[in-house]
């Protein structure tokens, strides 16, 4: 890992390098990763890493049947994944229940945060050669938002410009088109918890801003924080309906529903043209002025309300990453050897 680490590093801006080959650039990043994984895996396989791990104390197969007198040559070895294996479920399982002994400790998180990449940061751009995409460097992209997300944790955590905090926990993880995003679950001290609406409404905003007097806030919004109305290709369209339950009720004061999930204020107003189509605050994504102003990305900020989101919040950050399996059959594999026959 340090060597292609090290490998992949700019060190001339001017000179072409293995970074500047677009797709075939991730290819090659994404084999790298593949070889990293393995040899950790291949350590925990090895009977040298299940003895460092003491595997013999974990409840195995042999558990399971030590009181039976059933045939145990057939049952194969089962091999460990400790909880130090970044992103196995032991470590996910052990993340979470840390995370739940903190709201057993400091009470229930007070503001839930989604910070996305944005590839049109001047930062990245001003590392892209001509005619070179953002999302053909996801070494760049992923570089630059961390860089931005260790400011945005200063801002909340030593600025305190949501007032003190106690604790709070943040994940990182890539959505499926590779922008790196993360998701951070804050407790304020019991003298700045939001507790009243009015507390709401000075965090968190759910309305296109004025575009005469924020022109920055203006397209930050409309430009990352709007949720265009869903199509029946969209990946939040079940059924015909909205997963994200866009588009919201219109409001003229933010209140709180039965369960305790805060309704923002929403007024009606007369709706704006955003591509081809025409958007009203209906379709905004909840946000922090300020934070949208300064860092001109996708910051999702929503309050949370009630101790029965806890356990939904903590689990959704800690839920891993999509897995899928999948098998190559004879007959798939003599459709490729055909193709590639007739290409060479």
């Amino acid at each position: 890992m340090q060597f292609y680490s090290y490998y992949l590093q700019i060190r001339d801006l001017e000179k072409i390098t293995i970074n500047n080959y677009g797709r075939l650039f991730q290819q090659y990043a994404v084999d790298q990763w593949c070889k990293v994984e393995m040899q950790r895996l291949s350590f925990f396989n090895s009977e040298k890493g299940q003895k460092a791990i003491r595997a013999d104390m974990y409840k195995n197969v042999y558990d399971a049947f030590k009181n039976d007198k059933s045939d145990m040559s057939n049952i194969g070895r089962r091999i460990i994944l400790p909880s130090s294996f970044k992103g196995g479920p032991r470590n996910m399982h052990q993340l979470y229940q840390n995370a739940m002994a903190l709201i057993r400790k400091y009470g229930k998180p007070d503001l839930f945060i989604t910070f996305t990449c944005n590839i049109n940061w001047r930062e990245i751009q001003e590392n892209l050669i001509a005619g070179e995409q953002a999302f053909n460097r996801p070494d760049v992209c992923a570089r630059v938002f961390k860089l931005k997300f260790n400011e945005l944790m200063d801002d909340i955590v030593k600025k305190k410009i949501f007032g003190k905090v106690i604790s709070n926990i943040e994940v990182i993880e890539f959505q499926k088109r590779g922008l790196p995003h993360a998701h951070v679950l804050i407790i304020l001290d019991k003298a700045d918890k939001p507790k009243t609406v009015d507390d709401y409404d000075k965090l968190v905003s759910a309305e296109i801003p004025d575009k005469i007097q924020n022109p920055n806030l203006y397209e930050t919004i409309t430009k990352l924080n709007i949720h265009k109305p869903c199509s029946n290709k969209s990946a939040c369209n079940e059924n015909g309906r909205c997963t994200k339950r866009f588009p919201r009720k219109f409001t003229d004061h933010t209140y709180e529903d039965a369960n305790g999930y805060p309704l923002y204020r929403r007024r009606e107003k007369q709706k704006i043209k955003i591509g081809k189509n025409l958007i009203d605050n209906s379709w905004v994504v909840p946000y922090n002025p300020y934070l949208s102003t300064k860092y001109n990305a996708h910051i999702n900020v929503e309050i949370c309300t009630t101790v029965k989101a806890c356990k939904y919040l903590y689990k959704y950050v800690y839920k891993g990453n999509d897995k899928i399996i999948h098998a190559v059959t004879d007959q798939f594999s003599k459709y490729i050897n055909y193709f590639i026959n007739m290409i060479s």
